[in-house]
This record gives structure tokens, sequence and C-alpha cells, in this order.
């Protein structure tokens, strides 16, 4: 499928959080099956917090059967995490690729120039980047549906800052419950028309690169089933549209609601990978820009398009103070989002040291709590808001 890309040594970056890292390992599997050597990497959640065999995640982080994944709340709690079993899964398919994590925890100038350093000692004579589902994809304000742009849109944005050549492929389109029908077709032809879709590849059941990608998702689905590659290896079998639901959650502090919404994933894409010149994808995606903190993505993503995120409901650090983000979106809505702000603040003080709400929600806000508006949001605690209100000032006039 890829024998025809020109690179001899490339990295395969999964580009977002999940289970993309996974997905991955198709591309990953077919490129040295043509006898090319190739490395593996993925995205750390910004919502998380990693350890790598005890040591502090950085920019760039080799993954081990000791990385940990944390939630950096003032409780600090483990999670599970499928990426520290990725190496041995791969080594058990007679691959000896290393396996990377890249952290935007510190902003993407210094991810950009972690990443150079990496290239030019392993080597590397291009980027292969891998997106399953279509987020990456997404538009701005025209795709308020998507569930997880962060980490994708970050990965985006390096890739346009590398001096060094990449390729995206996509595949599964939809079937990561984020692009509805009619936004699939415009950006496909949107991409076609402007030259910035390359070419196009079949995924074939019994291709030896899906065996391999099999094997890996068997090897974690009992720690992440996630949907998008179960929903793809289902879609390489199916012969009319799938009428689904796809479920996911939302969360404040220790508790979660789970929420649903149906699914259609069109026949028409079945097996259909796009080759997508990821420079260029970039320079027209609003969502694709440079920030210093990922509570500055955050909000600033929020502002282009009211969406779900990995942040949502979890946490950022303004210097010595951990701030709840619930920016929640408007999905959210009704008794549902009344129980989930109301949850949140009565638990808040076990939790962070001040929340982050849109100024809408204020009138849920408890009383006795302070509060202060800072453009669109309202920063509310009993302490430690003063220097969350100025990084919003800060975050707010760039």
């Amino acid at each position: 499928m890829f024998e025809d890309l020109p690179y001899e040594h490339p990295l395969i970056w999964g580009t977002g959080g999940g289970n993309d890292i996974v997905s991955a390992t198709l591309v990953l599997a077919d490129v040295c099956r043509a006898g090319k050597t190739a490395d593996l990497a993925g995205m750390c959640s910004p919502g998380a917090w990693h350890t790598y065999d005890g040591k502090p995640e950085d920019c760039v982080n080799r993954v081990t059967a000791g990385t940990r994944r944390f939630i950096p709340s003032r409780n600090l709690l483990e999670k599970s995490f499928v990426d520290h079993k990725v190496p041995e899964l791969l080594s058990c398919q007679g691959f000896q690729s290393k396996v990377y994590n890249f952290s935007s925890r510190f902003g993407t100038q210094r991810l950009v120039d972690d990443v150079t350093t990496l290239i030019r000692k392993e080597n590397y004579d291009g980027i292969i980047a891998v997106d399953v589902g279509g987020d990456i994809l997404a538009r701005g304000n025209q795709d308020p549906t998507i569930l997880s742009p962060l980490m994708d849109f970050t990965t985006l944005y390096v890739l346009s800052q590398l001096n060094i050549p990449s390729t995206l492929v996509e595949f599964g389109l939809q079937t990561d419950g984020e692009l509805r029908p009619q936004g699939c077709a415009e950006i496909l032809d949107e991409l076609q028309s402007t030259g910035v879709l390359t070419s196009t590849r079949t995924l074939l059941l019994d291709d030896p690169a899906v065996h391999v990608f099999r094997s890996v998702y068997d090897g974690i689905k009992d720690i992440r089933h996630g949907h998008t590659a179960h929903m793809t290896l289902q879609t390489l079998t199916a012969t009319d549209d799938i009428h689904t639901h796809y479920h996911t959650r939302v969360q404040a502090m220790d508790k979660k609601w789970h929420v649903s919404f149906p699914l259609t994933l069109e026949k028409k894409y079945f097996g259909q990978m796009f080759l997508i010149d990821a420079q260029r994808l970039a320079a027209s995606r609003p969502l694709a820009f440079p920030y210093k903190t990922p509570l500055e993505q955050c909000v600033k993503s929020k502002l282009i398009v009211n969406t779900s995120s990995e942040m949502d409901g979890l946490y950022a650090s303004v210097e010595d103070s951990c701030v709840w983000v619930a920016l929640y979106p408007q999905t959210v809505a009704g008794d549902l989002r009344k129980e989930v702000l109301a949850y949140g603040f009565s638990r808040l003080e076990d939790f962070a040291n001040a929340a982050l709400v849109w100024k809408e929600d204020e009138a849920l806000i408890p009383f006795s709590v302070r509060r202060q508006t800072v453009g669109p949001f309202t920063v509310a605690g009993t302490h430690k808001i003063e220097q969350v209100v100025i990084e919003l000032d800060r975050i707010l006039a760039v």
C-alpha cells in the first residue's frame, strides 16, 4: 500500500490519543513489509500526566512497559494506558521498532524543537502521520461534532513546522463518530479540488498489515476497547451502511455520565485510505495553531468551535493552581449540564483550586464561591483564582 512513498526510514505518527497509536501499527507493518525500517509515535493526552520508568514526561518520551498515566488533580489517580503494551506487542509480531510518546504540555515550540532533534538523531527521512476516523480533517465551526481535536491538531501544526516531508494517511472515515456524512463529503471534495488529497489506497481484510493491526488491537482492547479501531475492522467485512450508536462520557471530578448518539458509517468509505499533503492541510485548518500551554490550546479551540475536547472535565495547571476545566460544549445541555456542574462544584476543593466555566454557566456556580469574569469565561473557586485570571487575560490577548 505504501511502498511507493519516498521514505526509507520514516517515523509513523498516530496523530491523536486513545487507540491511534495502535491503528498506526497497520501503516508501520506495511512499510516494514516493503523492506524498509520505521519507528512509531503517538500523542500524550493533554488532560493526563505520564511517567516513563519513573521519570516525569518530557516532550519526547521513549515508551516502555514502565510507562504510566495519571489524572493530575490534587488527588493524583493512576489510569489505564494502552501505549505501554505496544512495544511488546510489536516485538511479538517480529518488529523491533522504537515507540515514542510526544507531549504538548510544554507548548508547541518546544515540541517542534525536540521532535526535530529526534529526527536528526534517528535519521528519519519522512513522517507518515496516521489518523483514523477523520477528526484531523475538521474545518472548525463547520464541524461542531468532533470530540477530541486537541492532539490531532497539535500534530498537524507540528508537522507544518518541521523541515521534513510528511504524508497524512486517513482511513476508517467516520468510525470515531466525529464527522457526519455531509461534512465528510464536503471535506473530501475540498481536499480533492485543492490538490491536498494526493492519492487513495484500498485496504483489504486479508492484507498482512491488517493482521498485525488486529493482533495489536486484540492485545489492548481489554484495557481500552475504543470505538474507532473496532469499527474500522468491522467495516472491512460489512456490505452495507452501518447504523450504530457512539458511546461517550461526560466527566466531572471522580464521576462519569454515559451518553450516546446515533451514528451512520457509509459503505462508500469502507476500506478506503486517503493520502493527504499534511503541510497544505495544516495551512487550511484554523485549529492547527501554536500555543504555549494546553490550557491556551483548549481555550482558543473552544472559541473557534465549542465542541468536546480531551480537556473537558479534567485539569490544567496555572503556576501552583490546579484548574478544573469545565468548558462543556452545548451538547451537554439541560438537566445533564446542571447535574454535571453541580456535582463538580460540590467536590471542587477535593480535586482542584479553581474552576473555569463559560460565563453563561455562572448561574450554576454556588453562591458562596468566589468568581471573576474574563471575556466569555468565569473563573470560580475559594482561593488561587487570581493567577488563573491573569493567565486567561494573557491567552485572550494573544
